[in-house]
């Protein structure tokens, strides 16, 4: 018979925990959701219905007597400080523990530590939010995103495809096996290095903007929106950052050398090969699925040379729920109007918001 939790326990009640609870009871799970968090936090969790029952942190051994499925969705290191403090405490035979963390392989070494009879498997979905908490959570946030999973050894057993049938079942996740290292190669290439870069390359144009003027100003558009990430909590890139030093720090060392390989073909005019491998690259990328990076959906609106003309797209937006990540006026000439560029943090409300706006007599299109 495959492996199907019937108690649940939650370790922190934020947004991706909250989500995590909610999903499951929107998609039919008749087991007991137990969350532990914040008594604010635990407040929110319970009036949403995304939990059926919360406790404070201190009581995660009472909570897990007869727990079948233990998710630690707290920040990277709490999950590497519960594990340990995990060891302490007497746990239920047969208990499977994940977790959501970004990093796997450091979570995965104090996570082999745990007795024999508990199994763990590391997860880290490819979703999230700009926005934080509970109050946020969405029952859909996980659906079609990819949840990587990265059992110890590297090795899959019937328990672990059953989770991931668990997980695909009530989450509407899609689920891909990895290694721990892997991942963190993965994410070190496609998320951590990216993101430095991007914080890189604002504080470059913050340099000079120091002895050029108008820097800023003609920093909008293309360059606001490939760094936008720069923008990220460092609190949490911090842990991020330092739990895969040792994936991160190779690759580094590659951007470098590559780096320095196009400033000598910039000097030989001999640039084409990187461009034509870069865009023969670019085009292997699937866009159909959530990956480490969440880039924003955006539209484009044809705008009236008239006062209040974006007034009336925002309000009307704003009266639809439909929330606006980031606005830009692209193009306008008096007297005959422009474009105007809408954001927003899914493909479906961009799509919801290009519909609303069609349907009240404004030309809006999703932007390609």
């Amino acid at each position: 018979m495959a492996w199907m939790p019937r108690n649940v326990v939650l370790y922190s009640v934020g947004l991706l925990g909250a989500s995590f609870g909610l999903a499951l009871k929107n998609s039919g799970f008749k087991g007991s959701i137990t969350g532990l968090s914040s008594l604010e936090n635990l407040n929110t969790a319970l009036g949403m219905g995304c939990i059926d029952k919360g406790y404070s942190y201190d009581s995660l051994e009472e909570c897990l007597t007869d727990a079948d499925l233990l998710v630690l969705c707290s920040p990277i290191q709490s999950i590497i400080d519960t594990l340990a403090n995990l060891r302490n405490i007497k746990l239920p035979q047969n208990l499977l523990i994940s977790d959501i963390g970004s990093t796997k392989r450091l979570i995965v070494d104090e996570a082999i530590k745990l007795p024999d009879h508990v199994h763990f498997i590391g997860g880290h979905p490819m979703a999230g939010s700009e926005k934080s908490g509970p109050s946020s959570a969405d029952p859909y946030l996980f659906q079609n995103a990819i949840y990587v999973l990265t059992p110890p050894t590297g090795e899959i057993n019937q328990k672990e495809k059953d989770f991931a049938a668990f997980l695909e079942k009530y989450l509407g996740c899609t689920t891909l096996f990895l290694t721990p290292s892997i991942h963190d190669r993965i994410a070190a290439t496609v998320s951590h290095i990216p993101h430095l870069l991007a914080v890189a390359l604002v504080n470059l144009a913050g340099q000079t903007e120091q002895s050029t003027p108008d820097t800023f100003t003609l920093a909008a558009g293309g360059f606001r929106d490939m760094t936008r990430i720069a923008s990220s909590s460092y609190p949490m890139w911090h842990d991020i950052l330092t739990t895969n030093k040792s994936a991160i720090n190779p690759l580094f060392d590659s951007l470098l050398e590559i780096l320095l390989d196009m400033k000598e073909k910039l000097q030989n005019d001999d640039l084409k090969s990187c461009f034509q491998t870069a865009s023969q690259t670019r085009a292997r990328i699937p866009n159909t699925n959530k990956g480490f990076i969440r880039p924003l959906s955006e539209i484009l609106v044809l705008a009236k040379d008239q006062p209040g003309f974006i007034a009336s797209i925002t309000s009307l937006l704003a009266n639809q729920n439909i929330n606006i990540k980031d606005i830009e006026v692209l193009k306008v000439r008096e007297g005959e109007g422009g474009t105007i560029r809408l954001a927003f943090e899914t493909q479906s409300i961009a799509n919801e918001a290009v519909s609303v706006l069609s349907a009240n007599g404004f030309y809006a299109r999703e932007r390609m």
